[in-house]
């Protein structure tokens, strides 16, 4: 290992600040029920790309129900390997398509076998000769498959596409590893999550890490896409976080790893991670360590207590040392087209 690669590879370790404590995680209060008045609801869903599986987790001919975007949903892959992402209620009758069974390149309801194309439009009725209704659809969602992960593209308005999430090389060459997964559900709103990488003082107080301010970590935007990059002179190492809309991105840690990150809005206060860490040539036995550090006790788990307790502040009060929080949300607000 190279002292770079060693520099690096000290700062995804757990911290261990004197007199650092991570987060208590806590039991949640336990609200019972009660019509308070102290709270305040998260955003919508805002508009993009996430994450409906990894490309390994359907098989031709093989359906999987899920919910996502504050709906229930169905992925199903042709038998020509094509993946789809439909709304899961069958408009005859109601039964959710996620029970049925893929035809070639339909899904067949397994109520009363009405087949759905992958653009969601019924395109048989077995046992009726009758012009099939204008009105027998189901919702479909654009998809692509890329680097490993089935995307789908949500748009509350159900407008087409605004950007495509760009490939990454790590993921087809061959020198690095497979894609180590992980994943997990939890209680955040999507936005309070994405603030985080803006909000350079929490790094201090959560994470136990040296404090970041706007000297050493930058965030700058390109359309849907933003980048923060950390830079750490004394050590001679740059992180960049490459964010592609509100539900994908990718942090590179040299010498160590790239994570393929993604972030499905379940609804308006749960989410669900599907990462994929791959490790370049000689780091990928240390693969256990990096993914603890990254997501452990010291990394994601600490920010989960926060999230699941805190409110979303629509107006926060923000002082000189709190960084670009201003400039992240005034970027985000793009996501949000047809919701508000």
């Amino acid at each position: 290992m190279s002292a770079t690669d060693d520099a690096a590879w000290r700062l995804v370790l757990p911290k261990r600040r004197e007199g650092y404590v991570p987060p208590r995680r806590s039991e949640s209060p336990d609200e019972r029920g009660y019509d308070l008045v102290d709270g305040s609801d998260p955003p919508p869903v805002p508009n993009g790309w996430y994450a409906a599986a990894a490309s390994t987790d359907v098989a031709s001919g093989e359906t999987m129900p899920f919910v996502a975007v504050q709906r229930h949903l169905v992925l199903f892959r042709g038998e020509d390997g094509e993946a789809h992402v439909v709304a899961a209620y069958c408009p005859h009758m109601g039964a959710h398509l996620g029970n049925g069974t893929v035809k070639g390149s339909t899904l067949a309801c397994a109520y009363h076998g009405w087949k759905f194309d992958g653009g969601g439009q019924c395109v048989e009725i077995p046992y009726s000769d009758g012009r099939i209704p204008s009105r027998a659809c189901v919702r479909s969602f654009p998809v692509r498959e890329q680097d490993g992960l089935i995307l789908f593209w949500f748009h509350a308005a159900e407008a087409e596409p605004t950007y495509q999430v760009p490939t990454f090389d790590e993921a087809h060459d061959g020198a690095w590893s497979a894609p180590h997964t992980f994943r997990t559900e939890f209680v955040a709103s999507l936005q309070d999550m994405a603030e985080n990488n803006v909000d350079y003082t929490h790094f201090f107080f959560v994470h136990g890490r040296d404090a970041l301010d706007e000297s050493t970590s930058k965030f700058t935007t390109d359309g849907p896409f933003s980048t923060v990059t950390e830079s750490f002179p004394e050590q001679g190492l740059t992180f960049t976080r490459h964010t592609f809309g509100p539900g994908v991105a990718l942090l590179r840690i040299p010498g160590i790893a790239t994570v393929l990150t993604t972030t499905t809005p379940i609804d308006r206060r749960h989410v669900r991670l599907l990462w994929h860490f791959y490790f370049p040539p000689g780091a990928e036995a240390m693969a256990g360590d990096v993914i603890e550090g990254v997501v452990g006790d010291h990394g994601l788990r600490a920010d989960m207590p926060i999230w699941r307790d805190k409110v979303f502040s629509d107006r926060p009060l923000l002082v000189k040392g709190d960084g670009p929080i201003t400039g992240f949300r005034k970027w985000y607000e793009q996501f949000y087209e047809g919701s508000r």
